[in-house]
C-alpha cells in the first residue's frame, strides 16, 4: 500500500489520493460496518487506491478522494440512507481521537462546541463547522471543503448523528428532545423502504430526534433550554492534555507548500465576501509586490485564486442553502444580484439559477 511519511507536512503518515484527509479510525470503522453487512471488503476497496492492511493500520490518514471512492463503493452496493444514520451511531467517542476527549470532559456545551469547531480538521479535512444561536435553538452548520455529492452527504449525516447521540450521552436530558438534523438533500430510500414524506425518526430509541430532507442548509439543531446546565463529566487535566494533542495534530496536516495554497487558505477563512491583495499580503508578512509576483512565479494571480474561490464558495452556498441570489450576492461581496450572476456565468456557463436547478 502506498503509505508514506511526507516531509512537508512533518510526521503525518497517509494512504490513497487526495491533498485533504480523514483519519483512517472512520475508514476502518465503515468497512467493518461493511462487513457486518455481508459486504466483502475487496469490494468496498475496489477502485481506490487502498489496500486490504489498511484495516490493521489506524491512525493513518486518508486521502480524501480515496476515502469517498470507498463509500461509493459501500453506498452502490447498500442504497439505503438510513445506513449514514447506523454508521453514525458507530462513531463514538474512542472514534473521534483527542477530538472526542475534549469534546466529552468540556466544562459546557460552548466549550464542547468550541472544540468541535476548532478541531474538526484534526479528524475529517473536508468538512468545516460553523456555529449560531438564537433564542430558541443552538445550530451547527456544516460545510464542505470539496465538491458536493451523494458520498459525501452520506458521511455529513454520518457525522452529525455522531455528535447527536454523543451531545446525548454528555448531558442529562428528559426524555424526549426535539432535536433535528437537516439535509438540503432529497432522499428515495430510507430503511430499505421508499419514502414520501420530507421528515424521518432519526432513531427509534432516541424520542424526538428527526432528519428533514429538501432543508435549506446542512445543520444540527438542538434546542437551548436542553444545554444550559454545566457537563456532569468535566476534568480540567483531560481536557487540557486532549487540547495539546489536537493543536499537535494541527501542526501535522496539510502545510501550504506554496503561496498560491496559502492564499486559498486565508480566503477560506473569510465568510462574507473576499478581501483585497494588500490585507492577504498584510497577513502574510509581506508586501503587495511581494505577493504578485511570488503568484506570477507559480503562474497565477491574485485574481485568478480569488475568483476560483468565490466560485467555490458560491456553488456550496447555491447546492446547500435556498438563499434568494441577492442575498448570495450581498454575502460574496458584490453590489448587486446581476454582477454575481454576471461573474457566475463567465465561471461556468449558466446562470445560478441554471445552476442549482441542474
Amino acid at each position: 500500500m502506498a503509505i508514506q511519511s511526507n516531509s512537508e507536512i512533518k510526521s503525518l503518515v497517509t494512504a490513497g489520493e487526495g491533498e485533504l484527509y480523514i483519519s483512517s479510525d472512520y475508514l476502518i470503522l465503515l468497512l467493518n460496518f461493511g462487513i457486518e453487512l455481508g459486504l466483502k471488503q475487496s469490494d468496498l476497496l475496489s477502485g481506490t487506491g487502498l489496500e486490504v492492511d489498511i484495516l490493521i493500520r489506524p491512525g493513518i490518514s486518508i486521502g480524501h478522494k480515496s476515502f469517498i471512492a470507498v463509500v461509493s463503493n459501500f453506498t452502490a452496493l447498500m442504497p439505503d440512507m438510513a445506513l449514514a444514520v447506523e454508521y453514525g451511531k458507530r462513531m463514538t467517542l474512542s472514534q473521534h481521537g483527542a477530538l472526542g476527549i475534549a469534546a466529552r470532559y468540556s466544562r459546557t456545551t460552548d466549550d464542547a462546541a468550541t472544540a468541535v469547531t476548532a478541531y474538526m480538521r484534526t479528524r475529517a479535512e473536508i468538512f468545516n463547522i460553523r456555529r449560531q444561536r438564537d433564542a430558541e435553538y443552538r445550530r451547527l452548520y456544516l460545510g464542505f471543503e470539496v465538491e458536493t455529492c451523494p458520498e459525501v452527504y452520506f458521511l455529513a449525516l454520518a457525522f452529525l448523528t455522531s455528535i447527536e447521540f454523543i451531545i446525548r450521552q454528555m448531558i442529562s436530558v428528559p426524555v424526549v428532545i426535539h432535536s433535528q438534523i437537516k439535509l438540503p438533500i432529497s432522499c428515495q430510500k430510507w430503511c430499505g423502504k421508499n419514502i414520501e414524506q420530507y421528515v424521518v425518526t432519526l432513531d427509534d430509541d432516541v424520542l424526538g430526534a428527526t432528519i428533514q430532507f429538501n432543508a435549506s442548509s446542512l445543520q444540527l439543531k438542538w434546542p437551548v433550554e436542553v444545554l444550559n446546565d454545566l457537563l456532569p463529566a468535566f476534568d480540567l487535566d483531560l481536557v487540557t492534555m486532549a487540547q495539546g494533542a489536537c493543536e499537535e495534530q494541527l501542526q501535522t496536516i496539510s502545510i501550504p507548500t506554496s503561496v498560491k495554497l496559502l492564499v486559498e487558505r486565508e480566503l477560506k477563512k473569510i465568510e462574507d465576501g473576499l478581501p483585497s491583495i494588500e490585507k492577504i499580503a498584510e497577513v502574510l508578512n509581506m508586501s503587495s509586490a511581494t505577493l504578485k509576483r511570488k503568484l506570477r512565479a507559480e503562474n497565477t494571480s491574485y485574481r485568478e485564486v480569488r475568483d476560483q474561490a468565490l466560485f467555490k464558495r458560491s456553488r456550496q452556498i447555491l447546492l446547500t442553502s435556498q438563499l434568494p441570489i441577492e442575498i448570495i450576492a450581498d454575502k460574496l461581496g458584490y453590489s448587486d444580484g446581476s454582477n454575481f450572476s454576471k461573474a457566475f456565468k463567465g465561471w461556468s456557463g449558466m446562470t445560478p439559477s441554471e445552476y442549482r436547478q441542474q
